[in-house]
């Protein structure tokens, strides 16, 4: 039993410390919230511009995520809160074509095309955050 545990713990290795990195970082943003915490870094675009980026506030969406604060989330960042559901999105699909022995779906998820889709999708996002239009509909939720 001792052997089997030690072999599993090996073999899986990378996947335990991945585990723990990111339990941890659950831990960090579910105890501490980035908007009153000093020590959570800041959007260097925005620090020196004054615009935003189409990263600023997911650190804030993230701690309102874990609270089940969505319209809060969504607020912070809307980008943030769909890309979450586009990957558990993947998840699901990559577990249902686990059973599967055709992969071609989850293959076009990552193809060059979906990858320069979702850096448009981005920028344009980017664009989008710093007009008042977005600005106001986001204050009105």
């Amino acid at each position: 039993m001792v052997l089997q545990v030690k072999y599993l713990f090996k073999k899986y290795t990378g996947q335990i410390a991945v585990l723990v990195i990111f339990l941890a970082v659950i831990l960090i943003y579910y105890f501490f919230d980035p908007s009153k915490s000093a020590w959570f870094p800041k959007c260097p675009l925005r620090e020196l511009t004054g615009y935003e980026c189409a990263g600023c506030g997911v650190q804030r969406s993230f701690h309102a995520i874990l609270h089940l604060r969505f319209v809060e989330a969504f607020r912070y960042n809307a980008l943030f809160v769909f890309s979450i559901l586009y990957f558990l999105f993947l998840i699901i699909l990559k577990y249902y074509q686990s059973f599967r022995s055709k992969k071609t779906t989850l293959n076009n998820f990552f193809s060059k095309k979906c990858l320069f889709i979702l850096i448009i999708i981005v920028l344009l996002f980017s664009l989008l955050k710093n007009t008042d239009c977005y600005k106001a509909f986001i204050n009105n939720l």
